[in-house]
């Protein structure tokens, strides 16, 4: 496997949600992303620290933030807040000295839910059932389309 000085490239994920962030973990060089959990959103100031913390505590090279993005491709209202979300997060990043090591970068999620949703229910889970991994599954999406992307691999 191929390291960087500190060890394998770690990415992380976030999906912002209303209340919640679905939080997925990957390693570049094995190109596979898995769930991490989620985190509850509280003030956009404090889960950006917590968001940056995560990425100090996981040692993560990238930050990948899923952009919900209208499916004509523009901007909505979360759309908005979630681009300001990244800006905090950037922010945070920058003010620990990560803003040159640590790069965030913006990805189109436009089919996560259907994707998640449509898997939720080929495994025979309930919305409410499904729901309840919903954010971290759809983090695991984002994560694993960017990694195919950036790795050229479609396998």
């Amino acid at each position: 496997m191929l390291e960087g000085p500190a060890g394998p490239s770690v990415i992380l994920c976030i999906d912002v949600g209303q209340r919640h962030i679905g939080l997925a973990r990957g390693i570049r060089e094995v190109g596979a992303a898995l769930p991490a959990g989620s985190l509850e959103m509280t003030t956009p100031a404090e889960t950006a620290r917590r968001v940056a913390d995560l990425v100090v505590r996981e040692g993560a090279s990238c930050l990948v933030v899923g952009l919900p993005l209208a499916l004509d491709g523009s901007d909505t209202l979360q759309t908005r807040k979630v681009r300001r979300f990244a800006g905090l997060v950037r922010k945070e990043l920058g003010a620990r000295s990560l803003g040159q090591t640590v790069r965030v970068e913006l990805a189109d999620e436009r089919w996560s839910s259907v994707a998640v949703g449509r898997a939720a229910r080929t495994q025979g889970l309930s919305e409410a059932e499904g729901r309840a991994t919903k954010d971290q599954w759809e983090a695991v999406y984002i994560l694993q389309g960017y990694m195919d992307r950036v790795t050229g691999r479609h396998d």
